[in-house]
């Protein structure tokens, strides 16, 4: 394969093969203890609404959020109840994982390229999904990781917004809703962009918002492309809602009454929190 060419997207056996391997069982923890200890350090955390919906699904489900920021992801893992976060795996874009060394000599830039997507995929459980080429080979892996009891979470955008708004859903959420006949679990997440700003490499002070939506399920006769506009019209309705965060039984924040905006904030900022 030459230089600058992204690999080809895995099939389900190579993921759960890499996820199995050594390197990643032993990298896993570490990244999870050094991005905890990093929240820590650099003052960052999130918080979540809303999880009381998760907790009344057993089977595995969709993700489906916008997306502002390479923080996004570890901000929604970071929420999900663990048993959970375990079995959930990230549609990440191919092109970040980037391409093969050819023996060149290794650079602080090769390297870095290298290590990144290593230490997403270990940390984060996440495989490449093709966002630019024929998405047949990316959706039947998607489906088949799915079908073998994994949570899906993918950002139906396909990129990061750099401006905030967020752009037209793609319609493979809807596609991968019809072909698996799973629930689509709504999330958006704001302050993503305030911890880690497109281009910046290291995290700053912040607090990132993760709201989860009722999950919703293709209705019959919905096109895959009706209901993926439905899932975008949620998601954006998410990010508008004025609701407060109560403290649940086990540590998780779920969705409280309607109250007024400042409110919510204190509430939010002051309560309990998943912190990194």
């Amino acid at each position: 394969m030459s230089e600058g060419k992204p690999n080809k997207a895995p099939t389900v056996m190579e993921i759960e093969r890499r996820f199995r391997s050594p390197s990643v069982v032993v990298a896993r923890p570490v990244v999870l203890a050094g991005l905890s200890m990093l929240g820590t350090v650099r003052r960052f955390r999130w918080t979540a609404q809303g999880v009381a919906h998760l907790l009344e699904h057993d089977e595995p489900l969709i993700f489906a959020s916008n997306h502002a920021s390479h923080a996004d992801t570890a901000a929604i893992l970071g929420t999900l109840p663990s048993a959970m976060r375990r079995r959930t795996c990230v549609a990440a874009a191919l092109d970040v994982f980037g391409s093969c060394n050819n023996g060149q000599k290794h650079t602080l830039k090769t390297l870095k390229r290298e290590l990144v997507p290593f230490l997403v995929a270990a940390g984060f459980h996440a495989f490449p999904f093709d966002r630019h080429g024929p998405p047949l080979r990316s959706l039947r892996t998607a489906v088949d990781m799915i079908r073998r009891d994994w949570n899906l979470l993918l950002y139906p955008e396909g990129t990061r917004s750099r401006s905030g708004d967020m752009a037209p859903f793609k319609a493979g959420v809807g596609v991968l809703a019809k072909m698996t006949g799973r629930l689509v679990v709504p999330i958006h997440v704001s302050g993503g962009r305030s911890i880690l700003p497109c281009g910046v490499f290291m995290p700053r002070a912040g607090h990132a918002l993760v709201r989860y939506g009722e999950p919703m399920r293709l209705s019959k006769g919905e096109s895959a492309a009706d209901f993926t506009a439905r899932v975008q019209r949620r998601v954006s309705a998410l990010g508008e809602e004025d609701v407060a965060p109560v403290q649940s039984l086990n540590g998780t924040t779920r969705v409280g009454a309607p109250t007024r905006l400042a409110a919510a904030a204190a509430t939010t900022v002051n309560g309990s929190n998943h912190s990194v």
